[in-house]
């Protein structure tokens, strides 16, 4: 039995060992048989589908026929249905009611002539009938005449006489009685005007027109053209078959897809006709109960298909030959390679063993390189404290000789080598028990910070690694540095002021903290545009070094931005301090400065606030200081303002009428007044001034000098200014001609929107004439862009509007800008004419200004004109025009037509 087992077990074995061997030649077979099913299902499919295209092909040129030959037999029916509804016409024409009038009219010989005269052109047409109600034949387009023939036995006559609803019926083919043709009659009934059946008139059509037509248009012999009633009666068909005309086919696919309740359609169907299987086209005509057949036998129709399945088929199987052939060879390439591999195998392996001996060597020399390319020093140590690893970053950092660098070196010898070059701190002991990683950073006595991490390892001992962050300390150092000081002047920035007064704050009493200066430079922003950027970081370092030197050595100096600093002063005596401080940085500050090879000059305004007029916390005091140079600005610069609380009150106050002046408009608060402009000698009415009043449902009427400002800051100026133009214009637009209207207008309208379309729109909308509209504006509109303002003036009076000169005399610089555009008018400020009858200076700049005025051919205005003795100073001097209160103040629009309708009076 052991001989038995044993045998039975060796046998299994080598089984086995084939089976494993032969493993591949099977895949290979498996896969061969897999990609012949796929060829020959990838083959069934393709016939599947090209069948399928084929039979669609054929349905869409079947059905492309029928919809053809449908559309022909409508309109060749429909040409009879004409001539019979002429005939009914006539008949009705002449008001036929009774059988005996029907019968004398359609009996004549001219309605023969008629009959013959209106079937002449219709080849489909056999003949016009007339019948009578007795089924009586009365007239005929083909004989005269007459025969005596009566149709009352035929099937469409029955029809029409039982069913008084029907009017039009198509009949089975018949064959005619004269000569034999097949026939088919669309009858149509004859009623007179009071309903009575009267007769019918009757098209027949001879079917061998239909087929002529057909044999004509068939494509291919096997195509059968055919034409069925709706009840499934054969009416026509080519080729012709005997016996079938006037048939009824039920099965017939016509019958099919009208019992189905379509009149279109394909089919697939035996013809009943003459057994063929068949493909059919089924039309129905549009206006008529008849159905038009197209057919093809399936073996015609799917021919080209049935040779393509054959090519297909027979290149399937030439691949799955061709496959099966690849399979044999393909298995016995792959013993030869089995064998050929088994011979490799042992070589490689040899080969193998060799490599990993030389990649383990490459490895350690790659690992030694990567060690000694580190940026940071390492070194390990065993559990004894030993050196295990040493790279030669960590030697070149602490000057570790080759001696010392080798395996093995003690600890405690590196340590006295690093305590000897006084840096012992960058190594430790690492303290027993400790398990987690150890950070910390060193200095050097040589100035080198040294970041260094322990760890341990899990056999004992740790690794340790340093790296010098000498370089990144000092960049930390910078960034913090540059974070709290300004890079242009090097004082320090709004956060360390910030610090060092809540520090302040803290460790003083409470009357002892001193005051907060808030400057900005006078003049600065024309030394930037004018001279340049660079000249304004020049001016922006010599005023930091200055403050410098002003400020006691308690006082901090801070820049907040742009061209705003800040001086915290330190120390009792408050406000006198604080005052004096004021005093002399105004002073130092208004020495000229040397810029460029230049003198520039500039002048500084301060804002002060004591700990004892605010509330002494940083941010109270800053805002506080903001808030005194703001109204130190506003009282004309160069100059300082302690806080007080009003300040405050008036900031807010501000904003509420700020927020106000928003919803004004909306609300319908404001209103335009007008001031009467007249003739200087005459008195005589010129025109108006229009003059914006806000009437605050709390605060009653605010000041134009309150409200006008604000509006121009929050930009809500050009939405005013263009609601006063249209008020204004609209209203002068009523005002008999040549009276004028004369608008302010604020810088702010030039430098936001598009005041010229504005204008233009304006007038173009209200009808008012451009040389009725003067247009103000003050010479503060210059100064912003010359330039683009210049070209907008030029542009408004292009349009024909005037302009005008307001306030002269005020300004700076009023001359050079008579010389750059040619005003219409000058307009004297108030502030000459108050004091003309008091100042002699007075009289001569008012004669200076209106001397000018002729002389550049510009009209003069006087404003503010309030007593007599001005009136008469001013028509001594020539001026042309008035305006004030002598004359009468700024009424409201309601008040002023009166006034102008007594002046014309």
């Amino acid at each position: 039995m052991d001989r038995v087992a044993l045998s039975w077990l060796k046998r299994g074995t080598t089984a086995l060992c084939a089976a494993l061997r032969w493993r591949p030649v099977w895949v290979l077979a498996g896969a061969g048989a897999l990609l012949a099913v796929l060829i020959a299902s990838a083959a069934l499919l393709l016939v599947r589908d090209l069948h399928a295209r084929a039979v669609e092909d054929a349905q869409q040129s079947l059905a492309g026929l029928s919809i053809s030959l449908g559309e022909q037999a409508d309109r060749a029916l429909q040409a009879i249905e004409l001539v019979q509804q002429g005939i009914i016409e006539e008949i009705r024409a002449n008001d036929v009611v009774t059988e005996e009038e029907y019968v004398a009219q359609v009996s004549s010989r001219a309605m023969h002539d008629l009959l013959r005269a209106r079937i002449a052109a219709l080849p489909q047409v056999n003949a016009i009938t007339l019948i009578d109600e007795t089924g009586k034949l009365r007239n005929f387009s083909r004989y005269w005449p007459i025969p005596d023939v009566t149709i009352s036995d035929r099937d469409y006559f029955k029809a029409l006489v039982a069913d008084p609803a029907l009017q039009r019926f198509i009949s089975k083919p018949v064959q005619n009685r004269g000569d034999g043709a097949w026939t088919i009659y669309i009858a149509r009934k004859v009623s007179g005007s009071d309903g009575r059946f009267l007769g019918l008139v009757l098209g027949a059509v001879e079917l061998q027109y239909f087929e002529r037509l057909y044999r004509q248009t068939a494509p291919a012999p096997d195509y059968v053209l055919s034409m069925f009633r709706q009840d499934g009666v054969l009416l026509v068909r080519h080729p012709a078959r005997e016996g079938t005309i006037g048939r009824s086919f039920g099965n017939a696919g016509a019958a099919l897809i009208a019992a189905l309740g379509s009149r279109s359609g394909v089919i697939r169907n035996v013809s009943p006709i003459d057994g063929q299987d068949r493909l059919i086209a089924v039309r129905g005509l549009a206006n008529y109960p008849v159905l038009l057949s197209i057919s093809r036998t399936a073996e015609a129709c799917l021919a080209a298909w049935s040779r393509q399945a054959g090519a297909l088929g027979a290149a399937a199987l030439g691949l799955d030959l061709g496959l099966l052939g690849l399979v044999v060879l393909g298995a016995r390439q792959i013993r030869g390679r089995e064998r050929l591999a088994e011979a490799e195998a042992a070589r490689a392996a040899a080969e193998e063993r060799a490599r990993g001996e030389c990649d383990l060597r490459t490895q350690y020399a790659r690992f030694g390189i990567a060690l000694d390319s580190m940026t940071q020093g390492l070194c390990l140590f065993d559990r004894d404290d030993r050196l295990i690893l040493m790279n030669a970053r960590f030697a070149a950092m602490h000057g570790v000789p080759a001696d010392l660098a080798r395996p093995g070196t003690p600890l405690a010898d590196l340590l006295a080598r690093l305590a000897a070059d006084g840096t012992e701190g960058a190594l430790r002991r690492r303290p027993e028990g400790a398990d987690d990683p150890v950070a910390f950073t060193v200095d050097l006595a040589d100035g080198r910070a040294i970041s260094v991490v322990q760890a341990a390892i899990p056999a004992g001992g740790f690794v340790c690694t340093h790296e010098d962050v000498t370089e990144r300390r000092r960049s930390e150092e910078q960034i913090a540095y540059l974070a709290r000081h300004d890079a242009l002047t090097g004082l320090p920035n709004r956060i360390p002021l910030r610090e060092w007064m809540e520090e302040v704050f803290a460790r003083r009493p409470y009357g002892d903290v001193g005051a907060v200066l808030c400057l900005d430079l006078d003049g600065f922003k024309v030394v930037n545009d004018s001279l340049g950027h660079p000249a304004g970081d020049e001016l922006l370092r010599l005023v930091a070094r200055r403050l410098r030197g002003v400020v006691s050595a308690t006082d901090r100096v801070a820049r907040l931005g742009g061209d705003e600093f800040a001086i915290v002063q330190v120390g009792a005596e408050q406000p006198r301090q604080a005052a004096l401080l004021a005093e002399r940085v105004v002073a130092v500050l208004q020495q000229p400065f040397e810029i460029q090879g230049q003198q520039v000059v500039i002048g500084a305004s301060l804002g002060v606030a004591t700990a004892l007029s605010a509330d002494p916390t940083p941010d109270a005091l800053l805002r506080s200081a903001d808030i005194a140079l703001y109204q130190a600005k506003a009282a004309g610069r160069g100059t300082w303002r302690f806080f007080d609380a009003e300040m405050d009150l008036e900031i807010q106050r501000r904003r509420r009428l700020a927020a106000d002046l928003r919803r004004a408009l909306d609300e319908g608060q404001f209103e335009v007044h007008y001031q009467p402009l007249v003739e200087a000698r005459s008195r005589a009415l010129r025109g108006f001034e229009a003059l914006l009043r806000w009437r605050h449902p709390e605060h009653g009427s605010v000041s134009p000098a309150v409200f006008i400002p604000l509006a121009e800051e929050t930009g809500l100026i050009r939405p005013l200014g263009a609601w006063v133009l249209a008020q204004a214009c609209a209203e002068a637009a009523s005002w008999p001609e040549p009276l004028k209207i004369a608008v302010n207008l604020s810088p702010v309208q030039f430098v936001q929107g598009d005041l010229v379309a504005e204008v233009r729109r304006v007038l173009a909308e209200t009808g008012l004439g451009p040389g009725r509209l003067e247009l103000e504006i003050t010479e503060s509109v210059l100064l912003q862009d010359n330039e683009a303002t210049l070209a907008v003036l030029h542009e408004l009076r292009t349009l024909g509007a005037l302009i005008s000169m307001d306030d002269f005399g005020t300004g700076y610089s009023s001359l050079s800008y008579l010389r750059s555009f040619p005003f219409d008018k000058i307009k004297i400020d108030q502030s000459f004419v108050r004091n003309l009858a008091r100042e002699t200076d007075s009289v001569e700049i008012v004669r200076a200004v209106i001397g000018l005025g002729r002389a550049l051919g510009m009209g003069v205005l006087a404003e503010g004109v309030e007593t007599t003795e001005q009136l008469d100073i001013l028509r001594q001097e020539g001026c042309d025009e008035l305006q004030g209160y002598l004359f009468s103040r700024p009424r409201p629009v309601t008040e002023i037509r009166s006034l102008f309708n007594a002046k014309a009076a």
